[in-house]
C-alpha cells in the first residue's frame, strides 16, 4: 500500500523578483497528469473532501494560504498535513480518505492521475471502512 509523502519544488528566483516551482509530470509528479483543478474561496467552516478514489492519484498543493488535510487509508490510520507553500505538494495514493479544510484565502491545487470519473470516487464513509484490513 502507497503512503502520502510531501513532494518539495525546486523554488526558483529570490525576494527581489519572486520565485517559480515547476512540477513536471514523471520527475517531480509520479504520474502522467491527466486532470487540474483548484479550489478557492471556501468558507473557513465548510469541510472539503469527504471521500477516496479507487484509482486516481492526487498531488495536492496550496498555492495561497493553509489548507490542513486529514488523510485515512484503508487500515484506518489517520495523518494530518498541513500545507502552507506553494513549494511543497503533497502526493495522496489511492484508498485515502480525505477531509480538507482550508484557512481564509487559501488556493489548493491538485494534480491528478486521472480525468473526472464518478464511478473512482467512494463517497460513503461506512463503505470506505468496509474496505478496511
Amino acid at each position: 500500500m502507497e503512503k502520502p509523502y510531501w513532494i518539495h519544488f525546486t523554488g526558483i528566483g529570490d525576494e527581489e523578483v519572486g520565485y517559480i516551482s515547476v512540477a513536471q509530470a514523471n520527475s517531480h509528479i509520479p504520474f502522467d497528469i491527466k486532470r487540474v483543478y483548484w479550489v478557492y474561496q471556501t468558507p473557513e467552516h465548510i469541510e472539503r473532501g469527504n471521500h477516496a478514489h479507487k484509482i486516481c492519484k492526487q498531488v495536492l498543493i496550496a498555492v495561497n494560504g493553509l489548507v490542513e488535510i486529514e488523510l485515512e487509508n484503508a487500515r484506518g490510520i489517520k495523518e494530518i498535513f498541513s500545507l502552507n507553500t506553494p513549494a511543497i505538494g503533497l502526493f495522496v495514493p489511492v484508498m485515502h480518505w480525505r477531509k480538507i479544510n482550508m484557512g481564509k484565502d487559501a488556493v489548493l491545487l491538485c494534480l491528478a492521475s486521472e480525468e473526472f470519473e464518478e464511478s473512482d470516487y467512494i463517497r460513503d464513509h461506512a463503505l470506505f471502512n468496509s474496505t478496511k484490513k
